[in-house]
């Protein structure tokens, strides 16, 4: 009996370590699985690792129900694509506020100045300006008798085309003789041609007054309203002639001819270039160039006259001093007083009335 029942004790023992045995190599497995279909096996497991304390294994909590749980790099993508999306929409916004600033049309630039007028061209290298006044004191011999002046009125139109209005007037002598003369002009500020013309002349017993139409595109003239008659081309008068005079280089030694005196039996017209000069005269004293003009025909230019033009010596050819010999003695101009004039206007030209 005793026999007996230490066999069944020994039978016993021995199914007792093998149910531990068994209980011992299921509980991995349950753990392994347990560990690969959720993480939150390590804080159900009633184990925890020697010297790591609970509070550093913190357990997950279990999505809720009707939420299926992602995997690791499921919800790392879910996780970040917030925050990309914020970035690429924070970035975007930027562009778009950058844009205006960065892409906006440059301002319009304003279109050049036109380029300058064949007149405005002309205008600019004219020696005299507009508005130019110069005046003389006139002495007939020894005898301050009278008074001139030679004068740019301003731009004008003549028939539609631009001119520029010019004058020169001489008034004095003595008693027996006496100077009394006007000679007005427009004239073409390119060519200096004379597009009309009004002369009138009182000298002793000579006295004449004659108005003139020029047509340098034709070649004609009308004067005082008559028929047309032949003139030359680029007719020039007494008065524009002295401003043509201011244009030309002026080079001592020379003499410069030109068929250009409107006249044209009266051509050509000889401008001999005699000598240097530094005169004094009432406005100052001056360097100067003296030039002497010879025309066929009668009065200050004539070719009995011998007259003398003393043109200052630099860019403006400002005429300071005349002298002509006339029948009864020597008629002779001194600059008294210059106005410079002030610059051109191209405008004036198209506002102008045609005459």
């Amino acid at each position: 009996m005793r026999r007996h029942l230490s066999g069944s004790a020994v039978l016993l023992f021995l199914v007792a370590i093998a149910t531990a045995g068994c209980r011992n190599r299921a509980q991995p497995q349950s753990n392994k699985e347990m560990s690969a279909g959720s993480t939150t096996a390590a804080a159900v497991s009633p184990r925890t690792r020697p010297g790591v304390s609970s509070a550093t294994t913190p357990t997950k909590p279990a999505p809720p129900r009707g939420i299926i749980a992602r995997s690791s790099s499921t919800a790392k993508a879910a996780a970040t694509a917030p925050a990309d999306s914020a970035v690429a929409k924070r970035e975007s916004s930027t562009v778009a506020a950058s844009t205006p600033a960065t892409v906006a049309k440059a301002p319009a630039m304003p279109p050049p100045p036109p380029a300058p007028s064949a007149l405005a061209i002309a205008l600019a290298h004219l020696p005299f300006a507009n508005g130019e006044r110069l005046e003389y004191q006139v002495k007939y011999g020894f005898l301050g008798v009278g008074n001139a002046t030679l004068e740019v009125l301003g731009l004008d139109s003549v028939r539609g085309a631009p001119a520029v209005h010019a004058s020169f007037v001489v008034k004095g002598g003595i008693r027996i003789y006496r100077v009394n003369d006007s000679y007005e002009s427009w004239f073409d500020p390119r060519s200096f041609s004379t597009l009309r013309a009004i002369q009138n002349i009182d000298e002793g017993k000579y006295d004449r007054q004659r108005d003139f139409e020029f047509f340098p595109n034709r070649t004609m003239l009308s004067e005082n309203g008559k028929p047309e008659t032949p003139t030359v081309a680029d007719p020039l008068d007494e008065a524009s002639f002295l401003f043509f005079l201011r244009s030309i280089p002026l080079e001592v030694g020379k003499t410069y001819e030109f068929a250009r005196y409107f006249r044209p039996d009266k051509n050509p017209v000889r401008v001999i270039v005699e000598r240097k000069d530094t005169i004094k005269v009432p406005a100052g004293k001056f360097n100067t160039i003296v030039v002497r003009p010879v025309i066929k025909t009668s009065g200050i230019f004539g070719e009995g006259g011998h007259a003398e033009i003393w043109f200052t010596d630099d860019s403006t050819r400002t005429l300071v001093q005349l002298k002509s010999s006339l029948k009864f003695g020597s008629l002779n101009l001194y600059l008294r007083n210059r106005r410079a004039g002030t610059p051109w206007d191209t405008a004036a030209a198209s506002v102008a009335p045609a005459r």
